[in-house]
């Protein structure tokens, strides 16, 4: 069973279209016989997690490594002492200690791996700094690393490693992408502009980020919306090599389509740090005894997910808990790329 792995509580799959030849390719490297960590390193918003998550699905990686699976975000301001506990809960299979230090951490957790020779993938998300991965790999046999990365430099040069670099989506996969997240379908309904429709997802370029996020917020929304968006896109900031401003550009704009109320929640998502699964109640406490909304009001989170602005996470029973002022079951988390999009909209409102 894969642990800790995302997956939507709103029952919407994910849609590897795109990156069916890149899991291979991934696969593939994973699997050399002398390899015990692949790099995949690509542009914020550029896919490494989805495809990360699509290696998790796979038949062929389930079966070699018997569905040892552990996957964790890691972030660009780690508990690495925490993240070192839950490895040796998932990889063990053992009640969780509390390490001493870092040292201590990685010599015991090192130990357990050598002591139960299985195989075993680990994958590190989003990974910002060389010093933080070095605390997080082992060695043992059976055992393999995946770690994703915007920094190739992050990945050591070894015998045993390798770095894979995600290449952006063709102009034909950018708009089956976009049209997944604006229609349900990978191509245009007969009943929309095909032009206005792509004019949009030029102006969105070929960033899967930037795709899910501007097509879910048009999604259902008239002509002169996505006449709208359009110009508003086109006025922006293109996405450049190092595309940080471009990208927070376009994405406000998919924020734009929220109403006032709905905007100052988002907001509240700066108070959390990335790549964090956090009990949702956290977050409909200050909705509801600091904004003095009403617990209807907790479907916003509902509506953030529907529009790719955050992760949920739980169980199928977790929906219903709402209702009756609790969503103890229900998580939510922000990618990294996300939250500078609230901090960035947060200082403009100071």
């Amino acid at each position: 069973m894969v642990d800790d792995c995302p997956y939507d509580v709103l029952g919407k799959s994910q849609f590897y279209v795109g990156l069916e030849k890149c899991i291979g390719d991934l696969r593939g490297m994973l699997l050399e016989k002398d390899v015990s960590v692949v790099g995949v390193q690509s542009l914020g918003g550029g896919g490494k997690t989805t495809l990360v998550l699509g290696l998790c699905n796979d038949p062929q990686i389930k079966g070699y490594f018997n569905e040892n699976v552990v996957f964790i975000n890691v972030s660009q301001s780690p508990n690495l002492i925490g993240i070192l506990e839950t490895m040796w809960e998932k990889i063990g299979g053992r009640k969780k200690l509390e390490f001493q230090n870092l040292e201590d951490g990685h010599k015991q957790l090192q130990q357990l791996i050598l002591s139960q020779p299985k195989s075993t993938l680990v994958i590190l998300d989003d990974v910002w700094s060389r010093i933080n991965l070095e605390n997080l790999l082992f060695e043992g046999p059976g055992y393999k690393t995946v770690v994703t990365t915007r920094d190739s430099s992050t990945i050591p040069t070894t015998e045993t490693t390798r770095l894979y670099q995600l290449p952006l989506l063709c102009k034909e996969d950018a708009l089956s992408l976009f049209c997944f997240w604006a229609f349900g379908r990978t191509s245009i309904p007969s009943t929309v502009d095909a032009n206005l429709v792509k004019e949009v997802q030029a102006e969105c370029g070929s960033l899967p980020l930037a795709l899910k996020v501007i097509g879910s917020c048009l999604r259902g929304e008239p002509h002169d919306v996505w006449e709208r968006a359009k110009d508003q896109i086109s006025r922006g900031e293109s996405i450049s090599d190092y595309h940080k401003k471009g990208l927070i550009k376009l994405l406000e704009i998919g924020i734009d389509s929220l109403d006032d109320v709905a905007r100052e929640c988002f907001l509240d998502l700066g108070l959390f740090p990335e790549e964090r699964k956090i009990s949702a109640d956290a977050l409909l406490d200050i909705w509801v005894y600091v904004r003095n909304l009403q617990w209807h009001n907790a479907f916003f989170l509902s509506d953030f997910a529907s529009r790719n602005l955050l992760n949920l996470t739980g169980n199928t029973r977790s929906r219903v808990a709402i209702s009756y002022g609790s969503a103890s079951e229900l998580y939510f988390s922000q990618d990294g790329v996300m939250r500078e999009l609230v901090l960035h909209l947060v200082a403009k409102t100071v």
